[in-house]
């Protein structure tokens, strides 16, 4: 959420980390025990058939397998949570609960729209065989004059048209964001209270948020969960979703069914 929200994501790194370091110390552990189990077994000797151990010695090295199992298991955990934390921090996807959020995608939006006149212009340099212009550009290189003029595998030059054509995509992609994000700055908080669930739309927490008097059942639960409602615990129990008109309208809608199944009138 806004209010914390560098603060929770370097949680979510640590975590990553110390989850990553406890499952490797784990593997060790059992890789070691799994090692020192199978010591006991005299190298190359063979399961007895028929003899009186056969059954021991058949489920001493089950265990074994197992616990060597357990160790890779263990490890291979370790490695995901050791990427999920490289993943974190390497993310630089434009949260909207990020406080910058809205000036970096103002940045982002003006090194799209950027990209995009140069590649227009460029084209036509290209088209022209103006080299001289093109290198008046700004960000052109003899590098990029010498890919753009090398014919591609469809025996084109310049900028592909789906170059532009995505770009320009993600430059109407960002435009919205920035329009919603822009309305957002203007909501205030604000609460409704159905049947004595408070409904809360959280604009520091950018959460729309519910708070039941006691336990909601099941039904209502799984409502919450499908819509992608999540309880929190850190923000006082509350169940809550990002907030839009459709996750106002279905808090609503769970808080008049509370009414209905707690019979409350």
């Amino acid at each position: 959420m806004k209010h914390n929200y560098e603060e929770r994501k370097q949680n979510r790194i640590e975590y990553a980390k110390q989850k990553a370091v406890k499952l490797q110390k784990e593997s060790n552990q059992l890789y070691d025990q799994a090692k020192n189990m199978a010591s006991a077994i005299p190298m190359g000797q063979p399961i007895l058939v028929g003899h009186h151990s056969e059954k021991r010695d058949r489920n001493y090295r089950e265990k074994i397998h197992n616990t060597y199992g357990k160790a890779f298991a263990a490890s291979d955990k370790a490695e995901y949570y050791e990427s999920k934390a490289v993943t974190i921090e390497a993310n630089d996807a434009i949260s909207s609960d990020d406080p910058q959020a809205l000036l970096k995608l103002r940045n982002k939006l003006a090194s799209l729209q950027s990209a995009q006149d140069f590649m227009k212009e460029a084209n036509k340099c290209v088209k022209s065989g103006n080299k001289e212009a093109f290198m008046k550009l700004p960000h052109a290189s003899e590098k990029i004059w010498q890919e753009i003029t090398t014919p591609d595998c469809m025996n084109t030059i310049g900028f592909a048209h789906y170059s532009l054509k995505n770009n320009n995509a993600n430059i109407r992609r960002i435009k919205q964001r920035i329009v919603q994000l822009e309305g957002m700055e203007q909501l205030k908080t604000f609460e409704k209270t159905i049947n004595g669930v408070r409904v809360v739309v959280n604009a520091e927490a950018n959460r729309v948020q519910l708070f039941f008097p006691q336990i909601p059942g099941e039904d209502i639960r799984k409502r919450l969960r499908d819509r992608g409602f999540r309880f929190s615990r850190s923000e006082g129990n509350a169940w809550q979703q990002f907030i839009s008109n459709s996750a106002v309208n279905h808090a609503y809608m769970v808080a008049g069914l509370y009414q209905a199944e707690h019979g409350d009138k």
